[in-house]
């Protein structure tokens, strides 16, 4: 090799390591932040960005490059369970921000005597040996009472953190949260008006669900909903917009209270022709 060839070969080694090495210096991640969306409980009220930041298990100097965003969720949520991490972005080529907010603890359940209490995604957020009064239960096994199949998968080794249930379970209880956060329209006397449903813990006062358990001649999955307004909510296949199911049949219990109804069941089932059949049962 002639003395040329290795002056040129030692200009671009040193060219390309000194790329590396401002690129590195660069795309490095030298500030962190903390934002907290909405509102703040006495569950997280002492937990400051710092000790959200020191979860994280972001390294300042390490390389935005390398960022394991799913880690660094995992971390923050298992470190504090009542924190819910919305996004981990990179906000510049230095600067990361961690967006959190506050799991809202929306039911609960039990098993050999403990009761779990779990936000609308079905995360335990702490595991308690009194039932809580102001939640929403969720019975852990199927509708059919021949079966003993616990749907929500409690066991003696489930911890806070843990999430129960199936994927499809923790969705159709996000939707029936966010139904009744939502202003919708309902029937009123005088014609139609927007009304807040903003307080779940106040109407719905048990979930129960059903696989493959049969209305009229379908087949489909359920979910019956017990509401404090004394009327109960049979309605077929939830995983398919249930928030619209469910404002149909609070519209319904609206109309019907006007009528001076008190109680019964709404059924939102289907005929033979999977065409929507809305019922009322006194």
């Amino acid at each position: 090799m002639t003395k040329k060839r290795i002056i040129i070969i030692s200009i671009i080694v040193f060219v390309v390591a000194l790329i590396l090495i401002l690129f590195c210096a660069v795309f490095c991640v030298r500030r962190q932040d903390v934002t907290f969306s909405g509102e703040r409980t006495e569950n997280t009220l002492n937990i400051t960005d710092d000790n959200i930041l020191q979860s994280a298990g972001i390294k300042n100097g390490s390389s935005i490059f390398s960022l394991d965003r799913d880690g660094v969720v995992q971390n923050i949520e298992t470190s504090f369970p009542y924190l819910k991490v919305i996004q981990v972005n990179l906000v510049s080529a230095i600067r990361v921000e961690i967006t959190v907010r506050e799991r809202v603890a929306m039911y609960y359940t039990d098993f050999n005597g403990r009761y779990y209490i779990v936000d609308e995604e079905l995360k335990v957020l702490n595991i308690v040996d009194t039932a809580p009064a102001d939640l929403s239960y969720i019975y852990p096994n199927i509708l059919d009472d021949d079966t003993n199949t616990n749907i929500l998968g409690v066991t003696s080794n489930t911890n806070v953190c843990d999430f129960l249930g199936s994927e499809n379970l923790q969705n159709i209880t996000n939707d029936l949260y966010l139904s009744m956060c939502r202003t919708v329209m309902v029937d009123v006397p005088e014609g139609k008006e927007y009304v807040d449903r903003d307080d779940i813990k106040n109407i719905v006062n048990s979930i129960q669900f059903g696989y493959d358990y049969t209305i009229q001649d379908g087949r489909y999955d359920r979910v019956i909903i017990s509401t404090s307004y004394g009327f109960t909510l049979d309605i077929g296949m939830p995983q398919n917009d249930l928030d619209y199911k469910v404002n149909v049949c609070f519209s319904t219990i609206d109309a019907l209270i006007s009528q001076g109804r008190e109680t019964g069941t709404i059924i939102y089932g289907f005929d033979k022709e999977g065409n929507t059949d809305i019922k009322y049962v006194p």
